[in-house]
C-alpha cells in the first residue's frame, strides 16, 4: 500500500469513472486500474463494485474515508514542515565552543534577538565533541563550531574563515619579523590551550615538532586565550590565536605569509533539523558582524582541528 494508491481510490470515489479519475491523477487509465486492483488484492477486499456508475462497496466506503484522512494528515505534515522551514520563531538551544563564544556572540546575538522578538536562545559554551553528542541526541538545536567534522549525522553550514595569527613575546625571533612563515614555527616556547579544545588540535597541526631539545622550566596549558595572551605579554613564549580574540594592532600580533591559515567556522545541526530559515538568518547576522576579509579566498588555507 502506498499514498499513490490511496489518491487513486479517492479520485475514483469523487469521479465515479476510471477515465476521469485517471485524468485527474495525471496517469493513464490502465495504470490507475492496475494500481487499484493491486491494492484490492493486498487487502483481500473489493473496494469498488462492478457497476455503472461506479460506487464503493460497504468496506470500500470505510477504506476510502480512511484514505481521505491519511492523505489529509500527509498534507498537514507537509504544510507544517513548510511553515517550520519558513519560520524562525521558537525557543532554541545553541551550543558554542569556548574559543568562539566570548568573541563572536557579543557581535551579533543581541541585535539578532531584537530583530526577531519571537526567537529566544539558551546558550551553552561546550567543547566540540559535546556539541556533536548533544546535537545527535536532540538536546541541542544548533551548534557554532569549527569544521569540518566529518560526521555523516551532522549537517555543516560554513559561515566564515577566521585567520589564525601569531601572538609572540618580545624576546622571541618572531617579534622582529613583519610576517611569519608557517615553516618557521616549532613547539619550542609554544603556549597551548588545554586538552579538549579543537583550537589546540589546529595549533598542533600547524607547528612542527622539530626544534632543539631543551629543558623547559615551564610547560603551560590554559583553557583561555586571555590567560595565554597575558603570559605572552610577560615574555613567556608565544601562542597562536584566532583573529577575533585579539586586537590586530597589538604589537605582539603577527600575520602569516600568504596563504594564511584559517579556521572554518560553521553552523551545525542534525540532519533532521527543519528550521531552515533560522539557519539562513543566523548566517546572515553573523556575516554582517564580522570583518569582510573573513570570507574565503585563495589566500587562505583551511586548517583541520582533528
Amino acid at each position: 500500500m502506498n499514498l499513490q494508491q490511496l489518491e487513486y481510490i479517492v479520485a475514483l470515489d469523487i469521479h465515479r469513472n476510471h477515465a476521469k479519475a485517471a485524468e485527474h491523477c495525471h496517469v493513464t487509465q490502465p495504470t490507475l486500474s492496475m494500481m487499484v486492483k493491486k491494492l484490492e488484492d493486498e487487502l483481500a477486499v473489493k473496494i469498488f463494485e462492478k457497476s455503472q456508475p461506479l460506487k464503493p462497496t460497504k468496506a470500500g466506503e470505510i477504506i476510502v474515508n480512511r484514505a481521505r484522512s491519511i492523505l489529509q494528515e500527509v498534507k498537514n505534515i507537509k504544510e507544517f514542515i513548510r511553515d517550520e522551514k519558513e519560520s524562525i520563531e521558537g525557543e532554541f538551544r545553541l551550543g558554542v565552543i569556548p574559543t568562539l563564544a566570548p568573541y563572536l556572540l557579543p557581535r551579533f546575538l543581541n541585535e539578532f534577538l531584537e530583530n526577531h522578538p519571537g526567537t529566544s536562545f539558551t546558550v551553552m559554551e561546550l567543547q566540540t565533541e559535546e556539541i556533536i553528542r548533544l546535537l545527535k541526541t536532540n538536546r541541542l538545536d544548533v551548534g557554532i563550531l569549527v569544521t569540518p567534522l566529518d560526521d555523516k549525522e551532522i549537517r555543516e553550514v560554513p559561515v566564515f574563515y577566521e585567520p589564525i595569527l601569531v601572538y609572540t613575546s618580545e624576546g622571541l625571533k618572531y617579534f622582529q619579523q613583519e610576517k611569519i612563515s608557517l615553516k618557521s614555527l616549532t613547539q619550542e616556547n609554544l603556549l597551548l590551550l588545554e586538552e579538549g579544545h579543537c583550537f589546540r588540535g589546529q595549533v598542533m597541526n600547524l607547528c612542527s615538532t622539530k626544534g632543539k631539545k631543551t629543558h623547559h622550566q615551564l610547560n603551560y596549558q590554559s583553557g583561555s586565550f586571555e590567560t595565554l595572551k597575558a603570559m605572552v605579554d610577560n615574555n613567556y613564549g608565544y601562542t597562536l590565536i584566532p583573529e577575533l580574540a585579539v586586537n590586530a594592532k597589538n604589537k605582539h600580533v603577527k600575520h602569516f605569509i600568504a596563504p594564511e591559515p584559517v579556521r572554518e567556522v560553521s553552523l551545525a545541526v542534525h540532519h533532521g533539523f527543519v528550521k531552515e530559515m533560522l539557519l539562513i538568518k543566523l548566517r546572515e547576522a553573523i556575516l554582517k558582524a564580522i570583518p569582510l576579509h573573513f570570507k574565503k579566498n585563495e589566500k587562505y588555507v583551511r586548517v583541520k582541528w582533528n
